[in-house]
């Protein structure tokens, strides 16, 4: 009996769709007049740096001034060690939070994506992608921020390597997710695929997609976390790697092009927001 409740509980299991109206954590909205935003994605690795040690406080400081950032391989809380990794980030950077778990394990929500945000997040909604393989469960976590009278819409993923068949259906389906988005929209995280993969060039080279760390001239060809955006410009834009995790850290700063192009109703008429 035992062997087979060890057995049930380290199987993993999707989490499934769900939407809210808040997260977690105090805001401000300090700098909600302010005219430019800065955006981050970051692969944290479970808290886990490149030379192996576990240290949260690396990654707490790769985030100091941004305003909006996606995190992936996110652990939620566990047994062994509460809270979960996103509740240590948004208190240690005064930012609130929203952990968008993939996946059950462990009778927990384990892993998976997360955002921290200094602004408030007027309605959220966790939409999984899809699964062929019974590992690859991910997600897209869509954050609807009001800004200056209008809405920006965030979208945060991480898109799957396990195979190649998973990995394209699941970037096929985020790249229809972000062009289905009224702008300002901006698609976030770590996707797993080149620039010269054709998916991702084919995102890349949609009308009214850019991409600001190609415009600021600090584009790699390794590099397989994004930042996208429609309804932008860019201001600035960059990576930074201080060994927190195995991948770098990129961010952006942008400005809207047009905020009256964000208005949108005060709350979303049905959960099928677009």
């Amino acid at each position: 009996m035992l062997a087979a409740i060890v057995w049930h509980a380290s199987l993993r299991r999707p989490t499934g769709p769900e939407d809210g109206f808040s997260i977690q954590g105090e805001l401000s909205d300090r700098r909600a007049t302010q005219e430019t935003l800065r955006f981050a994605t970051f692969n944290i690795h479970s808290g886990k740096g490149a030379d192996g040690h576990y240290d949260l406080e690396r990654v707490a400081q790769c985030l100091a001034g941004m305003d909006f950032v996606a995190l992936n391989e996110v652990r939620g809380w566990s047994y062994a060690r509460p809270p979960d990794q996103l509740e240590i980030l948004g208190r240690r950077r005064g930012m609130g939070w929203l952990f968008a778990p993939a996946e059950h394990r462990w009778f927990c929500q384990q892993f998976g994506n997360g955002l921290l945000s200094s602004h408030t997040v007027q309605y959220w909604q966790r939409i999984p992608l899809p699964c062929r393989d019974g590992r690859s469960h991910r997600n897209a976590l869509l954050a609807v921020v009001p800004y200056k009278g209008g809405l920006i819409r965030v979208l945060i993923t991480h898109v799957t390597r396990h195979t190649e068949e998973a990995r394209k259906a699941q970037l096929r389906s985020v790249g229809e997710l972000f062009l289905a988005l009224e702008e300002p929209a901006i698609l976030v995280g770590d996707m797993n695929s080149p620039a010269a993969d054709p998916l991702m060039a084919k995102i890349i080279a949609s009308p009214g997609v850019i991409d600001p760390l190609r415009q600021a001239g600090k584009a790699s060809e390794n590099i397989i976390d994004w930042i996208l955006a429609r309804g932008f410009r860019t201001v600035d834009a960059g990576v930074l790697d201080n060994g927190a995790s195995d991948h770098p850290m990129i961010w952006a700063e942008l400005a809207p092009l047009d905020t009256c192009r964000a208005r949108g109703p005060a709350l979303p008429e049905s959960r099928n927001v677009r």
